[in-house]
């Protein structure tokens, strides 16, 4: 597929091997693996175990119609996916899945169409992929500034440094010693908080 990392995985579930191939022809290629499940017993099965990136649901599947089990893969795997359904249930099927981030498409739908649906998914999959590393980073800082913050905190109130002697006390540490400022902050936080407990006995 134009434009997509050949690193997506996908994922089609559809009831039978003809419907699973037009899809596959649809969407071109582009994706590796590209996985086949006829139920979603068995996608739930195969995304719990794999890593999949796009998931296409072609309702009604052998087991179920396959909105409710597609809303719980969304809700706890990082995956984008697209349903297709029948026109006459559309309004029912998208008040469903409002706010899940699920692409609903309607059959009929050509192969053109089907291709361009796919390639939009798949380009939201890859900023939403950013998106969450970038969060992750975030965090990241975060929770390695409440650290380092408490740290500096605990020497100003038990050793009387400054905020400024307390930073270059951090960087200094972390220097000599060749960790980073968030192990050396781990480090001053349990020494000082020992010598509080000691003091409290």
């Amino acid at each position: 597929m134009t434009g997509s990392r050949t690193s997506n995985s996908i994922l089609i579930v559809t009831a039978g091997r003809n419907s699973f191939d037009v899809i596959k022809g649809a969407v071109r290629s582009g994706f590796s693996p590209v996985l086949y499940a006829e139920s979603m017993a068995a996608a739930k099965q195969l995304t719990a175990r794999e890593n999949i990136d796009i998931i296409i649901v072609n309702t009604p599947l052998k087991d179920e119609f396959g909105t409710e089990s597609l809303l719980d893969i969304v809700a706890q795997k990082p995956v984008s996916a697209m349903e297709i359904i029948k026109g006459d249930v559309y309004e029912q099927v998208s008040h469903k899945v409002n706010g899940s981030g699920i692409f609903v498409v309607t059959r009929p739908i050509t192969s053109r169409g089907l291709y361009e649906s796919v390639r939009l998914l798949t380009t939201m999959h890859g900023k939403l992929s950013e998106l969450a590393a970038e969060n992750r980073k975030l965090k990241r800082r975060l929770d390695e500034l409440g650290i380092v913050t408490r740290a500096k905190c605990l020497l100003i109130e038990k050793k009387g440094f400054t905020e400024e002697e307390a930073h270059h006390y951090l960087e200094k540490e972390a220097m000599d010693t060749s960790l980073t400022k968030k192990e050396v902050a781990q480090q001053i936080i349990r020494d000082l908080e020992e010598e509080t407990a000691g003091e409290d006995i």
